[in-house]
């Protein structure tokens, strides 16, 4: 059967961990994309950025009348993936990356199982580093080595593949009830056999380990099966050498399908560490939160300065550049890298002392260590708060005076105060500073940032809106009842809301030329907005409505497409997920839903 050049859509792949990388896996069988050994490494397999010349490993029944169907194993990140004939159960394939407890010991391995349910015709397609020259090299009892210039990937299997068009293909007949492993790994020099991989202890070992790690959560309640996924998947999203933490595993995945707003996530944002540490803190993670926030200050202690964008392996140079494969859906350009990471972002800086402040009040422990490098980095924001910034949505365009990002300077001098309150450090001439800085800045947004009609505007001295201002009343910034909040929520709803509870982030020009689609973490703040309110009805309503939204896997991108609901952007997305756990927390204390 020839590989037909269709792209699986975004919400019909699972994704599979091993806290140091990521491999997703559509229901029709296909790996898809995966890189190794690190999240931001060069991708070995990546059909889903380019399905004509990309690399895939793909196993599927060779019947055109099969339908596959993906769930993971309760509160593991294994998955599964079924066909299905005429309803009838026909093929399985189990897939898993190895993970334990050992956090410097890593395994660039994926480990397929498959099960016959009655008899088949199975097809084995294999092609790491898509169709480039490379060299294979053959043990046919024990499997095939493929290397691309310094790279190469394994594929131990008994079955026997052919060469053709830079593709190792085989046919198998597989009788009912026969089971075998196949597994591919990642930087190894020789051919080794299946038994060398030890693919039951591994598996066992992995279950063990995900099982494990879930038993510390503290959540109990109504939605289980949602919350524990998203934590796992969190989880998963950690590089676990340094405790970073990437925004999602892909890169190039449209905010809008064929448009240009295609970006790398493949690296962790000062900006998330607060919604991170918070949920994490919350549920029982205090060990991950308080290793997450110390790591990166010791990054920036290293570096001397705070960026936007850190590289999860250390890289110093994550400069963005244009790849020429086709793209999702031809979605151009294809991107590696970041140019963001340069940027001035002044809500990063508070986002980190607000991560500390949540750390704090769920009952994490900092030292004077970490005080005084918050210290420093309240100074930075003393110090630069007047500063035009490119703003939480990361803007090309010239840097402006936006209000979120000043509102999020005022929060972090709150913090800091609280946080000298509660650690009864006595600093008077700092605590004034700290003071009378909140207050510019508070009449600065008031002055500069509410427009004549009286809502807030995007940025000083504009008639724009933007829906990160809905997280105003969540920042203690003012009460959801404040007048001009009110009208900035009208001009939000009637600007912005495309679609009941679907929000696109701002109406001003960004300079891209693709339009935005639906932001799914601007419903999870409305909805909080909307219990701030007492607006209860409505908030169930809503949040409903966006549990239908999501696939069987529980998992969620970046964005949602207007009308069509279907997944866009980077995959599976952090934040979106975080977003969830939050709104789950605060509507089943306010609502018991």
């Amino acid at each position: 059967m020839k590989k037909v050049n269709v792209f699986q859509k975004i919400e019909n792949h699972g994704v599979i961990f091993n806290n140091r990388t990521a491999a997703l896996i559509s229901k029709n069988g296909e790996i898809d994309w995966a890189c190794f050994p690190n999240f931001d490494s060069e991708p070995v397999f990546y059909s889903l950025l380019d399905s004509k010349d990309g690399g895939f490993f793909k196993i599927f029944p060779d019947d055109k009348n099969v339908e596959g169907y993906q769930y993971y194993e309760g509160d593991t990140n294994i998955l599964y993936t079924i066909f299905y004939k005429n309803n009838e159960k026909i093929l399985k394939i189990l897939d898993f990356m190895p993970t334990t407890k050992y956090s410097t010991m890593y395994f660039s391995e994926i480990h397929r199982y498959l099960q016959a349910y009655s008899d088949l015709n199975l097809i084995v397609e294999f092609s790491p580093f898509g169709k480039t020259k490379k060299k294979v090299f053959k043990n046919e009892d024990t499997g095939y080595l493929v290397k691309h210039n310094k790279r190469a990937m394994l594929i131990s299997t008994h079955l026997k593949l052919n060469e053709k068009n830079n593709v190792l293909k085989g046919y198998y007949k597989m009788k009912m009830g026969e089971g075998f492993w196949i597994v591919v790994s990642y930087g190894l020099d020789k051919v080794y056999s299946l038994k060398n991989f030890r693919s039951d202890e591994r598996l066992s070992e992995t279950r063990n380990y995900w099982k494990g790690w879930l038993l510390k959560s503290k959540y109990s309640g109504k939605y289980y099966d949602i919350v524990n996924r998203s934590l796992l998947t969190l989880k998963g999203l950690f590089f676990e050498p340094n405790s970073f933490m990437v925004a999602a595993p892909t890169t190039s995945l449209p905010e809008s399908i064929g448009g240009d707003r295609n970006w790398d996530y493949r690296y962790t944002w000062i900006r998330d560490t607060t919604y991170v540490i918070d949920i994490f803190s919350k549920l029982g993670y205090l060990d991950e939160a308080t290793i997450f926030l110390s790591r990166i200050i010791d990054r920036i202690e290293r570096d001397g300065k705070l960026n936007s964008i850190y590289s999860v392996s250390g890289k110093n140079n994550i400069n963005e550049r244009t790849i020429k494969w086709r793209g999702y859906e031809n979605s151009k350009p294809v991107r590696f890298g970041n140019d963001a990471a340069s940027q001035f972002q002044l809500d990063q800086y508070g986002s980190l002392i607000h991560a500390t402040y949540e750390l704090v009040m769920n009952g994490g422990t900092i030292n004077m260590h970490i005080w005084e490098k918050m210290r420093n980095i309240t100074n930075m924001i003393i110090n630069n708060w007047m500063r035009p910034d490119n703003s939480i949505w990361e803007f090309r365009t010239e840097p402006k005076h936006y209000v979120y990002s000043k509102v999020l300077a005022w929060r972090a001098l709150k913090d800091m105060l609280e946080l000298q309150e509660y650690y009864k450090i006595d600093q008077d001439d700092y605590i004034i500073l700290l003071t009378n800085t909140m207050n510019k800045i508070k009449d600065s947004i008031l002055k500069n940032g509410v427009s004549s009609e009286n809502y807030y505007v995007q940025y000083y001295g504009s008639k724009y809106i933007d829906a990160a201002l809905l997280r105003l009343p969540l920042l203690n910034f003012c009460s959801v009842n404040d007048v001009t909040f009110k009208n900035t929520l009208n001009e939000i709803e009637s600007r912005l809301m495309v679609e009941d509870f679907l929000f696109k982030r701002y109406d001003s020009d960004d300079g891209l030329a693709s339009k935005d689609n639906a932001f799914i973490i601007l419903s999870f703040w409305y909805i909080e907005d909307l219990l701030l309110m007492n607006n209860y009805d409505r908030a169930r309503f809503g949040f409903i409505k966006l549990l239908k939204m999501i696939n069987n896997l529980y998992l969620l991108p970046e964005e949602f497409e207007f009308k069509t609901h279907r997944y866009l952007g980077n995959y599976p997305q952090a934040l979106s997920h975080l977003g969830l756990i939050s709104s789950i927390l605060k509507i089943e204390r306010e609502l018991n839903i």
